[in-house]
């Protein structure tokens, strides 16, 4: 190769990574932040919270991404300055991560600014009774996980039963038509990711049998609309009957748990 073919090919490299270039090589915070919508449930009222976590990867999985929120009436301006370390390092390979929370959000849509260090975004929050919306036009330095997260509606539970042989399934089958017998709702739900569970299509539940740790997974969701202290105590005393056969889990939209294998 001559000596003008060679600067022509080492100009077209440079030309390539400078049009590919996103700001991230020069920025306190070298590596993309994802960005998740997360509710947490509780007994009396529900905080919306944002997950974030680094592409890149650290010798300490505890290290945090340091960050400044402020708001007002109609924004919420978060600003990421730096990855932090920390005294006592856990010493596994991973991401950097904070959990910001905003709180209780009254329903409307506020202006939304979320800036990687010196790159900035500016874009919208949108909260409704059935959804959590994130919309930005362009992104710089951030990735937004799910645009779309729908919230858990009032009433609902939903969970897994987990088993080791297909000779169980009538068992399963057993469980939860004695759950119907109390009165539970098993109906089709809308379609998205709720965080905790997804909804197919088709409006049923998704399972995740890669990663129950059984051999069989079964999960549910329902609606129950009765005397839920009540309720709870039954479920308890059902699902405890077919230990050592079943394991069942239960959420709640109350961000309550119920398993049969602890008392």
């Amino acid at each position: 190769m001559d000596v003008k073919k060679l600067l022509l090919f080492v100009l077209s490299l440079l030309m390539a990574c400078e049009n590919t270039d996103d700001g991230l090589s020069k920025n306190p915070i070298n590596t993309k932040i994802f960005i998740e919508a997360r509710e947490l449930l509780g007994a009396n009222k529900r905080s919306l919270t944002f997950f974030c976590r680094t592409e890149a990867n650290y010798p300490c999985i505890n290290y945090p991404i340091n960050y400044s929120l402020s708001n007002t009436e109609s924004l919420y301006s978060i600003a990421f300055t730096d990855v932090g370390e920390v005294g006592l390092c856990l010493t596994a390979i991973g991401p950097a991560t904070a959990t910001i929370n905003l709180n209780s959000i009254p329903n409307g849509v506020y202006q939304l600014e979320i800036n990687n260090a010196n790159l900035h975004n500016k874009g919208s929050l949108k909260v409704s009774d059935s959804e959590i919306n994130l919309n930005f036009s362009t992104l710089n330095g951030i990735e937004i996980v799910r645009q779309n997260t729908l919230r858990v509606p009032a009433k609902t539970f939903w969970g897994t039963v987990g088993y080791h042989t297909t000779s169980s399934e009538n068992l399963v089958a057993e469980f939860f038509q004695k759950l119907k017998n109390e009165g539970v709702l098993f109906e089709k739900q809308k379609p998205g990711n709720y965080f905790y569970y997804s909804i197919d299509n088709k409006g049923d539940i998704v399972t995740d049998n890669e990663n129950s740790g059984y051999h069989y997974t079964k999960a549910f969701i329902f609606q129950f609309n009765g005397d839920e202290v009540e309720f709870k105590k039954k479920v308890k005393t059902i699902a405890s009957l077919y230990f050592d056969d079943l394991y069942i889990y239960m959420e709640t939209y109350k961000g309550e748990t119920i398993n049969n294998w602890t008392k």
